[in-house]
C-alpha cells in the first residue's frame, strides 16, 4: 500500500554552526539549488522548506561550519532505556569499513540492537519493482529515486516530474517494509538506518516509516568517543537473505548493472548520471527532452558524485574511488559465486535470486507516492524594471560589468540579482560591487592621503613650534620652580619666628596677668592706705584737741602753782614747803605747756605731713589705679596678640604646606614639560614617520590604480 503523508514539512537535515561559519558563501557555491540559503546577514542560514538535503554544503564547508542533523543522540538513549530495535544497514557501509563491516554490525548488537538487516537485499527487491512496473504500465518515463535528494529537488523544483518518479519504495523502504511484512519478530520494533546521507530522515518523514536515521561518521565517532577496536570485536552477519548484484547499488551505475542482469538490453535505453553538476541541470531539461520523445526509458541517477559510497555521511570524504569501492566490488563477487555456484553464470544467479526475491516481495506491498512541495518555492522573479535597479546597485552600468565570476556563490549576476531581490543575498557580496568600491574608496584614499600629506607637513611645523615654546615653559618651570624654593625657605623661617614668638607670648600672658591681678590688689591695698591715713588724720585732729586741753590743763595747773606760790609766800615758813611743791607744779606745768608746744609744733608736722602723705597717696593711688587699668588692658591686648600669634602661626603652618604643595605641583608641571616636551618629540617622530607612509601608500596607490 503506497504511503504520502503530504501534511508533513521537511524536516531539517543540515545544521549550521554560527561560530565557526565565516560566511565565505562556499556552501551557496556547492548548493545545487541555492535559494535554499540566505547569505544576507553575518552568517548564512537554511530554509528547509527549500532545502533538498544534499549534504554538498557539508563536504565543501573548510571550516566545518555545516552538520549533519541526526538521531544518533536519541538512539543511544532509548538503547539504554532497553527500546527494541534493529538495524538497516546501506551498501556504503562496507566502503566506510573495508572487510571489517561483520564487526560492525558485532558492535551493533552489543549496544542492543536484536537484528540486522542488509538493505542491498532491499535494492534487489527495488529493481524487481522497478522492471515490474516497466513491465505492467509500459511508462514512458522512470527516474529512479533511491537518492532522497533527488526526489527533494523533483518535488519543489520540478513538480512536473513527479508523476515519472519510480512509483516504488527506496531500497531502504523496501528493506524496512519487508522485515513488517516477513520477519513478524521484528514488526513492532523501532528501526535505525545506517545511512550514508542526512536526507534519508525525510523519506522517513514524508512515509512514515523508519525511525532513526544516523550517519555511518556519527556511528564512527561513537566508536572513537568509546574507545571501541572494531578489530577485537567478534563478526556478525545480516539476518535476511543475502543480496547478489545490489551490492552495487551504492556505486555509480549499480542499479542499472543489477537491472542488465533481469532486463538485458536495458542498458541502452537508461541514462546514468550522478554529481549535482550534472544530474540537477539534467532534470531541468528532461521535460524537454520527454516532451521531444528522446527522453531515455529509466534514469538512474544519483546525488553523489562516486554514489552513496562517498555521501556526505560516509568515512570516504578526500579518499579515492578505487580504494573505496574495491571492498564493495570484492563483496559483489563474492555473492555473485553464492548464488551461481563456482561457474557464477547468470542464468544460475537470476534462478536462484529469483526465488528467493520471489519469497519477500508481493504486487502493491512496496508502493510510493509523492507530495508536490512547489507551493514552498517561494522565490520571486524580478521583472526587467528591478532587475535593472538591483543591476545599477551593484554598480554593473554595462553588460561587460556581468563578470559571471561565481564569486557570491550564484554563478551568474542574474542568479545573484535573483537572489537579492527576495532579500537571500546584499550587494556588498558581489564582487564587482566590491572592487568598484574598492577603486571608489581608493580614489578617495588617493585624494584624502594627498591631503594627510599636506596635513603631516603643516602639523609637523606646529609640533615643532610647540616643541620649541615647551623647551621655553620648560626653562620658566625649572625658574618658578627655584622661586618657589626660596619663598618656601622664607616662609618656612617666618613660620619659625612666628611659632617662637607665639610661644614667647603665651609664656608672658600668664606673667601678664599675674601682674595685672598684683597691680589691681595693689590699688585695693592703697585705696585701704589711703583710709587708714584719713582715718589717722582724723585721729591726729582728736589728738591735737587733747592737746590743747593738756595746754589748757598746763596753763591752770601754771596759774594753780602761781597761786600756790603767791599763797606759800604769804604763809612764810609754812608754806615754805607748799612754795617748793607749788614750784615744782609750776615747773612740771611750764615743762609740760613746753613740751605740747613742741608736740603741738611736732604733731602739727606730722599732720601736715601725713596731709601731704594722704595727697600723695591719693595721688599714688590714682596712678596705681590707672597703672592697673592699662595692666589690664595690656593683658586683654597681650592675649589678643597670643592668640593672633597662634593663628599667624598656624595661618603659617597652612602657608607652609600650600607651598610644599606648590613646590610638588612645580616639580610635577616641571617635570610634565619635560614629558610633554619629550612626547612631543616622539610625535614628531611619529608624524615623520606616518608622512614617510603617506607617501609610500601613496605611491602603492599609484601603482595599484597605474
Amino acid at each position: 500500500m503506497p504511503n504520502s503523508f503530504p501534511d508533513r514539512p521537511l524536516v531539517p537535515v543540515i545544521g549550521v554552526d554560527e561560530d565557526k561559519c565565516v560566511n565565505c558563501h562556499m556552501c551557496i557555491a556547492v548548493c545545487p539549488v541555492k535559494f535554499c540559503i540566505d547569505g544576507s546577514g553575518e552568517k548564512v542560514s537554511i530554509d528547509e522548506t527549500l532545502c533538498i538535503g544534499c549534504g554538498s554544503c557539508v563536504r565543501a564547508c573548510s571550516q566545518k561550519a555545516r552538520y549533519i542533523i541526526d538521531d544518533a543522540d536519541h538512539l543511544l538513549e532509548d538503547l539504554e532505556r532497553g527500546e527494541r530495535i534493529v538495524a538497516v544497514a546501506a551498501p556504503a557501509l562496507v566502503s566506510s569499513f573495508p572487510g571489517r563491516h561483520r564487526k560492525f554490525l558485532g558492535w551493533l548488537r552489543s549496544l542492543g540492537v536484536d537484528a540486522c538487516f542488509d538493505v542491498s537485499f532491499g535494492a534487489e527487491l527495488t529493481v524487481r519493482s522497478y522492471l515490474d512496473h516497466i513491465r505492467t504500465n509500459d511508462p514512458r518515463l522512470v527516474i529512479a529515486q533511491p537518492c532522497p535528494a533527488i526526489v527533494s529537488y523533483v518535488e519543489i523544483y520540478r513538480p512536473g516530474l513527479i508523476p515519472y518518479l519510480a512509483p516504488a519504495d527506496s531500497p531502504m523502504l523496501h528493506t524496512i517494509k519487508m522485515i513488517r511484512e516477513y520477519h513478524p519478530e521484528y514488526s513492532r520494533h523501532k528501526v535505525v538506518v545506517v545511512s550514508p546521507c542526512a536526507a534519508k530522515k525525510r523519506e522517513f518523514e514524508e512515509t512514515g516509516i523508519g525511525d532513526y536515521n544516523v550517519t555511518i561518521r556519527s556511528f564512527h565517532r561513537i566508536l572513537e568517543e568509546r574507545g571501541v577496536d572494531l578489530d577485537h570485536l567478534p563478526e556478525s552477519d545480516f539476518d535476511n537473505p543475502p543480496a547478489e548484484r545490489a551490492v552495487l547499488f551504492s556505486t555509480p551505475g549499480g542499479l542499472l548493472r543489477t537491472a542488465m542482469r533481469d532486463a538485458p538490453g536495458i542498458e541502452s535505453r537508461t541514462r546514468k548520471i550522478e554529481g549535482p553538476e550534472l544530474v540537477y541541470p539534467y532534470l531541468d531539461t528532461l521535460q524537454s527532452s520527454l516532451e521531444s520523445g528522446i527522453a531515455p526509458l529509466l534514469v538512474d541517477c544519483l546525488n553523489c558524485e562516486f554514489g552513496c559510497n562517498a555521501g556526505p555521511g560516509t568515512l570516504n570524504h578526500g579518499k579515492s574511488p578505487d580504494a573505496f569501492e574495491r571492498s564493495v566490488e570484492d563483496l559483489a563477487e563474492e555473492r555473485r559465486r553464492r548464488y551461481g555456484g563456482r561457474a557464477a553464470s547468470d542464468r544460475a544467479v537470476r534462478r536462484r535470486l529469483a526465488k528467493v526475491v520471489s519469497g519477500r516481495w508481493r504486487p502493491g506491498l512496496y508502493g510510493r507516492n509523492y507530495v508536490d512541495r512547489s507551493p514552498d518555492l517561494r522565490i520571486r522573479e524580478p521583472d526587467d524594471a528591478r532587475l535593472a535597479e538591483i543591476y545599477a546597485a551593484l554598480l554593473k552600468e554595462t553588460e561587460k560589468d556581468h563578470l559571471n565570476c561565481a564569486a557570491c556563490g550564484y554563478k551568474t549576476c542574474r542568479g545573484m540579482a535573483v537572489a537579492i531581490h527576495n532579500g537571500l543575498n546584499k550587494k556588498e557580496n558581489c564582487h564587482l560591487f566590491r572592487q568598484r568600491l574598492i577603486e571608489r574608496e581608493q580614489t578617495i584614499v588617493h585624494e584624502a592621503n594627498a591631503r594627510l600629506y599636506r596635513e603631516i607637513r603643516q602639523a609637523t611645523g606646529q609640533v615643532d613650534a610647540i616643541r620649541t615654546a615647551l623647551n621655553r615653559l620648560q626653562e620658566d618651570a625649572a625658574s618658578q620652580f627655584s622661586a618657589i624654593e626660596e619663598s618656601a625657605a622664607a616662609v618656612e623661617q617666618m613660620v619659625a619666628t612666628l611659632g617662637n614668638a607665639s610661644s614667647i607670648a603665651s609664656s608672658k600672658r600668664g606673667q601678664m596677668d599675674h601682674l595685672a591681678e598684683e597691680a589691681s590688689a595693689g590699688g585695693r591695698d592703697m585705696d585701704r592706705t589711703v583710709e587708714s591715713i584719713r582715718k589717722a588724720t582724723g585721729g591726729m585732729n582728736a589728738i591735737d584737741g587733747m592737746i590743747a586741753s593738756i595746754r589748757d590743763v598746763s596753763d591752770r595747773t601754771n596759774l594753780l602753782a602761781m597761786n600756790a606760790a603767791i599763797q606759800a609766800a604769804r604763809a612764810g615758813n609754812a608754806g615754805r614747803g607748799f612754795a617748793v611743791v607749788a614750784g615744782e607744779i609750776r615747773g612740771l606745768a611750764e615743762t609740760t605747756g613746753r613740751n605740747v608746744g613742741s608736740i603741738t609744733g611736732d604733731l602739727s608736722e606730722i599732720i601736715a605731713q601725713i596731709r601731704d602723705s594722704d595727697g600723695m597717696v591719693s595721688r599714688t593711688g590714682d596712678r596705681i589705679r590707672s597703672m592697673s587699668r592699662d595692666v589690664v588692658t595690656m593683658a586683654g591686648e597681650l592675649s589678643a596678640l597670643v592668640d593672633s600669634l597662634a593663628e599667624l602661626s598656624s595661618g603659617g603652618s597652612q602657608v607652609t604646606s600650600g607651598i610644599e604643595e606648590l613646590r610638588n605641583l612645580s616639580m610635577g608641571v616641571k617635570e610634565v614639560y619635560g614629558q610633554m616636551a619629550s612626547g612631543v618629540g616622539s610625535i614628531l617622530e611619529m608624524i615623520n614617520t606616518i608622512a614617510a607612509i603617506s607617501e609610500e601608500t601613496q605611491r602603492t596607490v599609484d601603482t595599484a590604480g597605474g
